[in-house]
């Protein structure tokens, strides 16, 4: 996805949240190089997430931390887990379980900090889940998606933040039950509150799925360098792609890779703009390739 004016102000943001979580008293020294990089990276063509990831590794480098976000994504994952009973009820009392496990997958992904959401913090999940979930979905393709799971023989499903993982796994659930081989895939190297192979230890996931691969190199979303890949190539011989969150979204978008079910939250407007969808909404968004709508 094309980085909008609005993208600027929300990295930078994210910057000083990220540096407050390690070393407050390096915030002058990441503002000033991460303002630096983006008055460089910046402009007409430039991709949302390939600009973040280069001015998350500097300032990764710069606090002299390889996962900032660390206590966050244990207490993400704690707190998900408290609710994942409610989410298991909620799905099996529902007329629909595909489309409810898909609708609690979606929620996990309010949890995003450093944004100026109104989640930014993982309690705020636990209070605000049961009416995330009374919001139902904005946008609904899951019966568009069921039609492709219907006849599909590999699936790859994109994770995104600790915490909205654990609710993933009722979505995984679903998926498997079309008979579909499911593939998990997580960060090698951890950015953000994404997940990694470390983050999923003791979750279960590999009594869901069929296996679980890891995305390579350090990436928001995932990687140019990984698409023109072995990684990429198995993403374009899926029959489908299962996409958490907006950072998916903005690295795959504009890519040959497809159909991509996107399941996320549109927090922000470039994101919902760009999926021609309202912001604030719970979305499951079915694309073509190329980002075809």
């Amino acid at each position: 996805m094309e980085m909008r004016p609005e993208c600027v102000p929300c990295l930078i943001g994210r910057v000083l949240f990220e540096t407050n979580e390690v070393d407050g008293s390096k915030a002058t020294e990441t503002m000033k190089v991460a303002s630096q990089m983006l008055g460089e990276l910046f402009g007409p063509g430039a991709c949302s997430a390939t600009v973040a990831t280069k001015v998350h590794e500097e300032i990764y480098r710069i606090l002299g931390t390889d996962d900032p976000y660390n206590d966050l994504k244990k207490r993400s994952n704690e707190i998900a887990l408290e609710l994942y009973r409610d989410a298991e009820r909620f799905v099996e009392d529902s007329d629909d379980p595909f489309r409810a496990a898909f609708l609690c997958s979606v929620v996990g992904n309010v949890l995003d900090f450093g944004i100026g959401t109104e989640y930014d913090s993982p309690e705020l999940l636990k209070s605000g889940f049961r009416n995330l979930l009374d919001q139902g979905l904005g946008r609904d393709d899951t019966s568009e998606v069921r039609a492709i799971l219907e006849h599909s023989e590999e699936v790859v499903y994109l994770a995104d933040n600790c915490g909205e993982v654990v609710l993933d796994r009722l979505a995984l659930k679903e998926i498997a039950k079309h008979g579909a081989r499911t593939v998990l895939v997580v960060k090698e190297k951890p950015i953000l509150t994404d997940v990694t192979m470390a983050d999923i230890a003791g979750l279960g996931m590999e009594s869901i799925v069929d296996d679980i691969v890891e995305a390579p190199g350090f990436a928001v979303g995932i990687s140019i360098e990984a698409l023109r890949g072995a990684f990429g190539e198995r993403l374009r011989k899926a029959d489908l792609v299962v996409a958490k969150g907006m950072a998916n979204y903005e690295a795959l978008s504009e890519t040959d890779i497809g159909p991509v079910a996107y399941l996320l939250r549109t927090k922000c407007a470039p994101v919902a703009d760009s999926l021609g969808l309202e912001k604030g909404i719970n979305a499951v968004r079915l694309l073509k390739k190329g980002g075809v709508l």
